[in-house]
């Protein structure tokens, strides 16, 4: 309501006129946003408006100060000082300006406050004249006139004195003429024992008082009463201390507010929140509210069913709840919060209680936070982790049907070039050998196609023991069996039977370093991983230098490595080798399967031990398997 307003709807318009208009001192009111809502003859006069009082009414006071600033001595500190009253909203008394004809004036200044909110200013500016020749009519006529407008504000209003004794208390406080009369000069505890009255809230009242007085600052509390109908009322009290220049406390008023209505909402607004939130806390999906600050005002039971407590959960920030690790559900989340988009989705994979892992569909949308009306987020998450388990599985599916035509090609590549290049081979040798047979060649001649054939043989049978092997392996068929062995003895005799020299007339060169231990190994299996490296260490490196094997002997590890200055692998292929069927893409013509690696690998698998390539291009490879005591 505003002061205009106020004045109108509770006096006669024309009485206050004449009231106003009478007073030598010069009156003016405006609305809290300097809008005149009143002014009498006596303000006109005295600064020299040239509209009348009625004219003035809606006119921005902030236009008109300037103009008659220059009234004063110094303007812009009569501005100045007028926005700074304003800006502090406290009582002025007798504040002297200078005019700049020499004369001083006095001027007062009172905020109107209306249901704890400042709704307008009065001023009020007389000559500044000896107290004597003040006239007794004007002061009384100006005290009725404070008196009238507040006892006909709805907001209960008190004046005491330091000592907590009334001065003035309005009709909205106490209706009854009789008894503000008689509490004019005595406390609420002497009026109570007068009236027979309960002291409970007379001495709350005094306590705080006490406080304010002490403090020498506005002090605000709340209490109940009871009305003659038996219904309970909250009112807020507030005690503001009024300081002199010398900053000492020259009266105390207190303002009591009816804020029953108010009280009535909030707990209505209560009983609705907490309606929401055991509907939301009934749902399965995760419902978190968080402010513009990320911290959460509100996380349902879903949330505590599946994830760890967080102390606090209610005032924890998001951060204690979701890792600052998941960048993409942060930065979504500052997106809407900034307004650069309204709504944001996607996947996000969080721990359990138990450790495990579930995923969640989330979406963040904006809401206001429950603890004051600024913008906020709403984050959904629904549990899809059933979903993404048979999305991976199908993925897995595709996958390994993948891997499985990518096998089927290169059996079929690798059997079209390991079992047709050897039987054409035996083909046209078997075809020599008879007409040779026919000619009457001699078996020397013959000879050397035989041993075609059964070189190819051999091949052939390789191949399918390799097959064969790669079967039992995945079938698990493969017994372990191993035993203390000498790992630097068994090299050696295997070097000594096979390749010394081997097949091109090259020797295998063996070393070992350390201290040599029994290594439990399974020596059928040791001599097909060995068999295999050392052959392809041969196979790939044709006119260099032979490879060479090293056994070193260290604390946790036997080491064997196999070394050749051959044709080297790709980087791209290293990972590749120990699948089936997978071959390094440089190895040109030169016979293999591509399986003996997987065999290789499986076996050292089951030694517990670890196989590593070290190879470059054209430089020669270093294959090292390395087998704990």
């Amino acid at each position: 309501m505003d002061v205009a307003a106020t004045y109108l709807n509770t006096l006669e318009k024309k009485k206050n006129q004449l009231i106003f208009n009478s007073l030598a001192d010069a009156i003016l009111i405006e609305t809290q946003n300097r809008l005149v809502e009143y002014a009498n003859t006596s303000f006109c006069t005295l600064f020299k408006v040239k509209t009348s009082p009625e004219e003035m009414v809606g006119t921005d006071c902030k236009q008109s100060t300037h103009a008659s600033s220059f009234l004063f001595k110094n303007p812009s500190k009569f501005i100045y000082r007028l926005d700074e009253i304003i800006e502090a909203s406290l009582p002025v008394k007798d504040e002297e300006l200078l005019l700049r004809d020499g004369r001083t004036m006095l001027r007062d200044y009172f905020p109107i406050i209306i249901n704890n909110a400042l709704t307008g200013h009065l001023w009020v500016y007389r000559q500044n004249v000896p107290a004597t020749q003040i006239h007794f009519a004007q002061q009384k006529e100006k005290l009725n006139l404070f008196e009238h407008v507040l006892n006909n504000i709805d907001t209960g209003i008190a004046i005491f004195t330091p000592e907590q004794r009334y001065i003035f208390i309005n009709k909205t406080a106490l209706p009854s003429k009789d008894k503000r009369s008689f509490i004019t000069g005595k406390t609420d505890i002497e009026y109570c024992t007068y009236y027979n009255l309960d002291k409970t809230l007379a001495e709350i009242q005094q306590t705080f008082f006490q406080q304010a007085l002490t403090e020498k600052k506005e002090v605000r509390f709340e209490e109940t009463v009871v009305n003659k109908k038996g219904k309970e009322l909250y009112r807020q009290v507030i005690f503001y201390p009024v300081l002199s220049e010398e900053k000492e406390v020259e009266v105390v008023i207190r303002y009591v507010l009816d804020i029953t209505l108010l009280k009535e909402n909030e707990q209505q607004l209560q009983q609705t929140i907490h309606h929401y939130n055991s509907i939301l806390n009934k749902l399965n999906d995760i419902v978190l509210l968080a402010d513009d600050t990320l911290k959460v005002d509100f996380i349902n039971d879903a949330w505590k069913q599946l994830f760890a407590a967080v102390e606090g959960d209610n005032e924890a920030n998001i951060f204690s709840h979701i890792s600052l690790k998941k960048y993409e559900f942060y930065k979504q989340a500052f997106a809407v919060l900034d307004g650069s988009v309204n709504k944001a989705d996607g996947k996000i994979d969080l721990l359990q209680k138990d450790g495990s892992k579930k995923w969640f569909k989330y979406s963040i949308g904006t809401g206001l936070s429950n603890k004051k009306n600024d913008k906020g987020i709403v984050t959904i998450l629904n549990d899809i982790t059933k979903e993404m388990h048979l999305e991976e599985n199908l993925l897995e599916v595709v996958k390994r049907e993948k891997e499985l035509n990518d096998i089927k090609s290169a059996f079929v590549n690798m059997v079209s070039h390991e079992l047709r290049t050897p039987l054409a081979v035996i083909s046209s040798g078997a075809e020599l050998i008879q007409m040779m047979l026919n000619a009457g060649r001699p078996k020397e001649e013959i000879g050397v196609y035989a041993a075609q054939i059964l070189s190819e043989v051999d091949r052939m049978t390789s191949f399918m023991n390799d097959l064969l092997m790669v079967s039992k392996i995945e079938a698990g068929k493969i017994d372990f069996n191993p035993e203390p062995t000498s790992l630097t003895a068994s090299i050696t005799e295997l070097a000594s039977k096979t390749y010394s020299p081997w097949k091109d007339g090259r020797t295998l060169t063996v070393t070992a370093k350390g201290d040599e231990r029994l290594v439990h190994v399974d020596t059928k299996m040791t001599r097909h991983i060995l068999q295999n490296l050392i052959d392809n260490a041969f196979k790939y490196s044709t006119n260099t230098e032979a490879p060479k094997l090293r056994v070193r002997y260290s604390k946790t590890f036997a080491t064997i490595s196999v070394i050749d200055n051959g044709i080297g692998i790709h980087n791209d292929d290293i990972v590749k080798l120990f699948a089936s069927f997978s071959r390094g893409r440089n190895v040109a013509n030169i016979a293999g399967t591509g399986m003996g690696l997987v065999v290789v690998k499986y076996f050292v698998n089951h030694h517990k031990g670890i196989v590593a390539i070290k190879s470059k291009l054209g430089s020669g490879t270093i294959f090292s398997v390395k087998i704990p005591y």
